[in-house]
């Protein structure tokens, strides 16, 4: 303190304490009766942090600007809207979801594009997956409608979107970070770190343009044979239709067949019945062993003047079950129990 002291006066005198002041004489006995004892420590360090009191917030966690710089490098196009983002993650210690436009329509692409390439394993089986369960469910479901084909859609495009949107400044910051980390590990030196990412390749443009090529091409085979799918679909929900007008026939034929009593015919004021005339070109009844046949109208253009034969048996619970037989209409057209009967 002695190679201080010259100091300390002069910064005395300029601050009015001449020796006529009331209270200490001395700067140094000011000190020690105004304040604490501060120790000085023996070398500088980049920041003095002033120890918390009690009950005190911990104060935000300061990131280094070099990390900005390197998160720069390693990102590549669009570090201005990444960096930004990656640095805050740095500061709560944790990345969280957060929207990014770029992977919403084509997540795969993209995920590509940031060689995030297990992402894009993922965006890519995903959707595959989706149109094949689609596609295996799709004869076996008879009432599908519009409505049904758009929650396909959600499925099979909307939902691996959602999920790239959400999560891909999180897949990326994960990779970006990674090489960040494994440049600081070659060197100490923010240069050096920062030269190493330059010549990394932190993108894939050809790769990602080919995997665009590829899905443009994908979505070309596959759109006519979605099409030709649902137009399949559509006929076979017509003919479900059609099974279900006629169901109140079949209980009165039921009856009747059980008894097998010929007095005990059920009421049928014609054996030649149509219930829905758009959808049948007509409907025959046989008195004798309980059989309809269903010849199929119009508005089944691609079935026109075709047949299903309905023939009903018994069980061993005395129960009566009809057999659906078609008669010269491929089997992509025909609903469930068809196909089984």
């Amino acid at each position: 303190m002695k190679a201080f002291r010259p100091i300390l006066t002069s910064c005395r005198n300029v601050l009015g304490f001449g020796a006529t002041s009331p209270g200490p004489e001395t700067i140094t006995d000011f000190a020690d009766t105004q304040a604490p004892e501060i120790s000085i420590a023996a070398s500088f360090v980049d920041s003095i942090q002033i120890p918390r009191e009690a009950g005190e917030p911990e104060e935000e966690k300061i990131v280094r600007p070099s990390l900005a710089i390197l998160f720069r490098m390693a990102v590549g196009p669009a570090a201005d809207y990444y960096a930004p983002r990656f640095l805050e993650y740095e500061r709560v210690g944790r990345s969280f979801p957060s929207w990014n436009w770029a992977p919403l329509l084509a997540p795969a692409v993209w995920a590509i594009y940031r060689r995030l390439w297990l992402a894009a394993l993922a965006f890519i089986a995903l959707p595959l997956l989706a149109i094949g369960v689609f596609w295996i469910a799709l004869p076996h479901l008879a009432d599908i409608n519009a409505v049904g084909l758009v929650g396909a859609a959600i499925v099979v495009w909307l939902i691996p979107s959602l999920a790239g949107a959400l999560l891909g400044n999180t897949l990326l910051y994960r990779r970006v970070r990674h090489l960040v980390r494994t440049a600081e590990e070659r060197t100490a030196q923010t240069d050096k770190a920062a030269r190493w990412l330059s010549r990394r390749p932190v993108i894939a443009p050809v790769q990602a343009a080919v995997a665009t090529a590829a899905m443009f091409a994908a979505l070309g085979a596959a759109l006519p044979n979605l099409q030709s799918a649902y137009a399949d679909q559509v006929v076979r929900s017509r003919i479900v239709e059609m099974m279900a007008a006629i169901q109140p026939l079949q209980r009165q034929l039921e009856e009747w067949f059980i008894s097998r009593s010929p007095t005990d015919a059920p009421q049928i004021d014609m054996t030649e019945a149509r219930p829905d005339a758009e959808s049948f070109a007509k409907v025959n009844v046989s008195l004798t062993n309980g059989r309809v046949r269903l010849a199929l109208g119009p508005s089944i253009p691609e079935l026109s003047g075709r047949s299903i034969l309905l023939a009903p048996t018994i069980d061993r619970r005395q129960q009566v079950r009809w057999i659906c037989i078609p008669v010269d209409i491929p089997e992509r057209y025909l609903p469930e129990e068809c196909r089984q009967g």
